[in-house]
């Protein structure tokens, strides 16, 4: 493409626009959405940005169409900046892949993290993965099903919940059938249209979902599913839900006198959602770590408190905290990182509160999500995300996941690599968006060459069909399969 004078000061965002409501939104998408001359995107997801898109020109195309709209976006580039958005997380299924493949200059492109469905499916249902979570789609329009499938299994033997994207259309309804039949018996979480206007999420079972013809139906490609596994928490959304039933059990929100678990996501106050900051303000005590309370600083004028002593006597005090002030009719809020549902101190909170005290949840950007935008697009297939290292790595990767583990010493970054692809693209990170940031992209091979030091990093081992291209992990989706370009 011909630089011109005005390109060279163009800059390309792949935006995550969250999974559908404004709540939902981070305050960087937005600014990079209002700092962006055109928008790009699909019709339906266009539709739930309307109030950030007067004065802007707009290109929208329909389902299918994914080349053609980073085309365009990329040509544009020659006239001024681009905000290329996509549904949920641009790391998760969504743009980031594509966009960063076909941009002139990866160096012109940033990645702005979004909340992705099945955390916010998660924090909805106050359901919360302690151990792992593999994240797979079940089309397999871009990827062979033999591929999937294989993860699929791979996911079963290890016992791990998952996280179905696009289990079923109208042309293609065999694939969740099966899916099911390789987990056996297992609690559900159907999520329909997470925080948009018509949300529809209910508990069932994997049995009721194989015999039940119409609770099929009603699944589409708005729909996620949360298969139940090991180390998964469920809480009570509101008081008064209960265990999975015959008949599917809809979740609801308590939205006054409760205690708001809120993710603020990986420490840059821009990555906070709107609804992170409506609780906070609406919060009369704030509970949490001294660097969270510090990083939300004057947001809320609700009083801090950072309990010291052990996890589980400070996690008591909390809540205990948190509680009265809801008993004496007002909102109180407890921080975590991140996302509350993804490897947080969020499900203590929910079992103290079982059953005694509505709780809310706001989720937050995800720590992998972070790294995997610092790093480019290394997440854009199946992927898993593990809360400590341990020997599932191999046999994951092997599968063609991409891999993301937390609490990572450098000493164990030989174990963990040791039987990975040489070549497989990596990122090392500790303190993503924070003061301090630390971020490593290389290969496999080079990484252990490295020989880093240290601790609390996470290690991110990018998904199949992946590769650097100055400095930044692209990870193909097969698209090259569907499209010549």
């Amino acid at each position: 493409m011909r630089e011109s004078m005005r390109s060279l000061k163009s800059k390309l965002f792949i935006v995550g626009i969250g999974p559908g409501s404004r709540e939902l939104r981070t305050i960087r998408a937005e600014e990079a959405i209002k700092a962006a001359d055109f928008v790009v995107g699909y019709g339906p997801y266009l539709n739930l940005i309307r109030d950030l898109l007067p004065g802007k020109e707009v290109v929208s195309s329909g389902m299918g169409k994914e080349v053609e709209r980073v085309r365009a976006a990329v040509d544009l580039l020659e006239k001024g900046s681009v905000a290329l958005v996509s549904s949920g997380d641009p790391n998760v299924y969504g743009m980031a892949g594509l966009g960063l493949e076909l941009a002139p200059d990866p160096g012109i492109t940033e990645i702005v993290p979004g909340v992705t469905s099945f955390t916010a499916a998660a924090c909805r249902a106050t359901l919360a993965f302690r151990e792992s979570v593999a994240v797979i789609s079940l089309s397999n329009l871009l990827t062979p099903w033999q591929e999937i499938e294989g993860r699929l299994r791979t996911a079963a033997e290890l016992g791990m919940p998952v996280a179905l994207y696009n289990p079923r259309s109208k042309r293609r309804d065999w694939q969740l059938i099966r899916a099911l039949d390789l987990f056996g018996e297992r609690d559900i979480l159907v999520a329909r249209n997470v925080s948009r206007v018509d949300e529809d999420i209910v508990w069932t079972t994997s049995r009721t979902l194989m015999n039940d013809e119409a609770l099929r139906e009603r699944i589409d490609m708005t729909t996620l599913l949360i298969l139940c596994g090991k180390g998964v928490f469920r809480g009570e959304p509101h008081v008064g839900v209960k265990p999975p039933q015959k008949t599917p059990q809809r979740i609801g929100l308590v939205q006054d006198s409760c205690v708001n678990v809120v993710g603020i996501g990986p420490g840059d106050r821009k990555l906070l959602t709107r609804e992170a900051e409506r609780m906070l303000r609406a919060s009369g005590k704030i509970f949490g770590a001294e660097r969270y309370l510090d990083e939300i600083g004057d947001l809320s004028p609700g009083e801090k408190v950072a309990q010291p002593g052990p996890w589980t006597e400070r996690m008591a005090a909390r809540f205990g905290e948190a509680r009265a002030v809801v008993e004496g009719g007002g909102n109180s809020a407890v921080l975590t990182g991140g996302d509350p549902s993804v490897f947080s101190s969020a499900w203590r909170v929910f079992e103290m509160a079982r059953g005694i005290c509505p709780t809310c949840c706001a989720p937050g950007v995800s720590a992998f999500s972070s790294v995997a935008a610092r790093a480019g697009a290394p997440l854009v297939n199946d992927f898993a995300l593990l809360s400590k290292p341990n020997d599932s790595v191999a046999q994951l990767t092997e599968s063609g996941f991409g891999v993301v583990i937390y609490n990572v010493k450098g000493v164990e970054i030989s174990n963990l690599l040791r039987e990975v692809d040489s070549e497989r693209p990596c990122v090392l990170a500790r303190d993503v968006t924070r003061d301090g940031e630390e971020v490593i992209v290389l290969n496999a091979a080079d990484l252990l060459g490295a020989k880093p030091g240290g601790f609390r990093f996470t290690l991110l081992i990018a998904s199949a069909h992946s590769y650097i291209r100055e400095g930044k992990i692209i990870a193909r989706r097969g698209y090259e399969s569907k499209y010549r370009y």
